[in-house]
């Protein structure tokens, strides 16, 4: 994303264009209350218009209330000031992927949809930004009045908090880490994934394998990390060689499946999978069949997310079913009393996940 400067093409003057620039600047929190600004040279030179263009631009806002001008001082933006909410809010949802395949994606798709419907009968103007993950502080040239950043990676944790301290108003939807200060909204994975575990415990199952994708993700290492914690605390520690991780959450690598077959054929296999993903637990089931396996007779599976086609497979699906409209709807909302009221919301929110007990899952057969 670059640095918005005045269009030479747009018949709005060119003076009134550097005033919005700026005016969002200061919406934004780019410009905070009580901090001076660049100066009128160095905004002319950024901004691409004239030393005269600035003047009369910073005249105005000044008139406006906007900035205070200070002689041998330089300009601020005043004390306090608490901008004037503009006509439409722009907001920004963050995303490592493009835009067209984030709204095709079932998770990023149903996080978009709540959005939406916290946006209905308001001016908000919604827009998904791809940013690859590791460029994540040019989230801070994107001039808009809020951003909704998806899927943060850990290693952006302080990156992101330096924006937040510098005023960007933002909330993290769908990764709740450790040190993070940006307020945020996630699913309660460690929940879900425990509940699903002590589900197939419950049943009898004693040997238990393991599908995970995208490892660098919040999510995917809490439901790594309490899959292992559930299983070592009910007394069957979970054997490293019956769990893949796979860097695709829609589908299974060649190496992946090849390994899954391995797993399957073992004399000691597991009676059942966790699958820390919808994708993967249709590969799992997919597998399982063409290596001769019935399910749930054979080999129980569970899978974490519940699309309107995990009730109708055969069998359906036992999966754990996360609250992805609600989460972009609370996530939403606490952006927008964020803008309109300037105050930060609470620091986070997480929201129950629920296990949906399908016929996917039975008590283990003759293989335990």
């Amino acid at each position: 994303m670059s640095i918005q400067v005045v269009d030479r093409n747009n018949p709005l003057p060119r003076y009134v264009q550097a005033m919005l620039i700026i005016q969002q600047r200061i919406r934004s929190g780019k410009y905070r209350p009580g901090e001076r600004i660049p100066g009128e040279r160095d905004l002319a030179v950024e901004l691409r218009v004239s030393q005269m263009t600035m003047n009369r631009a910073l005249m105005e806002l000044a008139k406006e209330g906007w900035i205070r001008r200070e002689h041998g001082k330089g300009t601020f933006v005043p004390e306090n000031f608490c901008p004037p909410p503009p006509e439409v809010l722009q907001i920004g949802v963050v995303a490592h992927i493009p835009a067209e395949h984030a709204l095709e994606d079932f998770y990023l798709g149903s996080l978009f949809r709540g959005m939406q419907r916290a946006i209905v009968n308001t001016s908000v103007s919604l827009s998904i930004l791809e940013v690859p993950a590791d460029e994540i502080e040019k989230i801070g040239e994107a001039l808009l009045d809020g951003l909704l950043v998806l899927d943060m990676l850990e290693q952006n944790v302080e990156k992101v908090n330096q924006l937040y301290r510098a005023g960007l108003k933002m909330v993290v939807l769908g990764a709740s880490w450790e040190g993070l200060e940006v307020p945020f909204v996630d699913s309660d994975n460690v929940a879900g994934t425990r509940a699903a575990l002590e589900h197939l415990i419950s049943l009898g199952h004693r040997r238990i394998g393991g599908v995970f994708a995208l490892p660098r993700t919040c999510n995917t290492q809490d439901r790594l990390r309490t899959f292992q914690q559930t299983l070592q605390e009910r007394g069957t520690p979970p054997d490293d060689t019956f769990v893949l991780m796979e860097e695709e959450a829609t589908s299974i690598s060649q190496p992946g499946r090849e390994k899954i077959r391995q797993i399957l054929r073992s004399s000691a296999r597991p009676t059942a999978f966790f699958c820390g993903g919808y994708y993967l637990a249709l590969e799992v089931m997919r597998i399982a069949r063409e290596e001769g396996l019935d399910i749930p007779e054979d080999l129980s599976v569970v899978g974490f997310d519940d699309p309107v086609s995990a009730a109708l497979l055969s069998p359906p699906l036992t999966t754990v079913r996360q609250p992805l409209d609600e989460m972009g709807r609370v996530a939403t909302e606490m952006l927008l009393e964020w803008l309109k009221n300037t105050a930060p919301p609470r620091h986070g929110v997480v929201l129950p996940a629920q296990l949906m007990v399908r016929q996917s899952t039975t008590s283990p057969g003759g293989n335990t």
